[in-house]
């Protein structure tokens, strides 16, 4: 319990005990929670939700939730979408590229990147039906989680120091895969098959992003891990939208 508290207060605002210490070397292990704190986010989004649409339009309600998710997480995940890609589309070598993602200023390809990001989210889930809005809500960041618990496995880290250095290179197999069943399990009660298809087509794209990384820099960093993240929710939106279309059409 204390190593899922303390992955809970790494990813969330949320205050835990103070008689609960950080120990780095338990905290590798609690890759296999990432989903459970992905469901606590993701269920405290929902209650956002359905609390802001007895006041407000569902579009209100759905941006509500949204904002209140950044406030949540601080934002954490957002920061490393922008950091990776002021890096890796600033068309630098490898050290200038980390050197650009350890800055904290933040540069036009950051900007632009959580422009879109947050934009196509709001929108793709103003798609969603009524039915499956909140269970959606609920599960992104588990499905952001996951994806990165998943890719952490056989991942090698590309600088010495930094947050992703509790856990990139560091993930025992056993740990990734406890995670990716989890999170799996989790896709299936609140969203049937459709979401685990989408689920496993995310892990499928996030390995490729990875495979991208590890070419431009040498391997990945918090804020790569970041980026999947907020990635791995974007891309699950537009997926679960299209299968059952598919299946209809077939």
């Amino acid at each position: 319990m204390s190593i899922f508290l303390q992955v809970i207060s790494l990813f969330t605002k949320i205050p835990i005990p103070k008689r609960i210490r950080f120990d780095a070397e338990r905290m590798r292990k609690g890759v296999r929670f990432f989903p459970l704190a992905g469901l606590v986010v993701g269920l405290i989004q929902a209650a956002v939700a359905v609390l802001a649409m007895r006041f407000f339009s569902r579009e209100v309600a759905v941006a509500l939730s949204m904002a209140f998710g950044i406030h949540l997480t601080g934002g954490l995940h957002l920061d490393g979408l922008a950091d990776t890609m002021d890096g890796i589309l600033s068309a630098r070598r490898r050290e200038e590229m980390l050197l650009i993602m350890k800055d904290s200023r933040i540069g036009t390809h950051g900007v632009l990147a959580l422009i879109l990001s947050l934009l196509l989210k709001f929108l793709f889930l103003l798609e969603v039906e009524n039915s499956l809005l909140i269970p959606i809500l609920v599960v992104l960041p588990v499905v952001g989680k996951t994806s990165m618990a998943v890719m952490l496995w056989g991942s090698r880290y590309a600088r010495e120091d930094g947050l992703g250095n509790l856990f990139i290179g560091k993930t025992m197999p056993r740990d990734s895969i406890y995670a990716g069943t989890a999170g799996t399990v989790l896709l299936y009660i609140l969203t049937g098959l459709y979401g685990v298809s989408a689920l496993l087509l995310v892990f499928l794209m996030m390995w490729l992003f990875r495979r991208h990384l590890e070419k431009l820099l040498g391997g990945l960093t918090g804020d790569t891990l970041g980026a999947m993240n907020e990635m791995a929710e974007l891309l699950f939106l537009p997926l679960i939208l299209l299968l059952p279309q598919g299946g209809r059409l077939l």
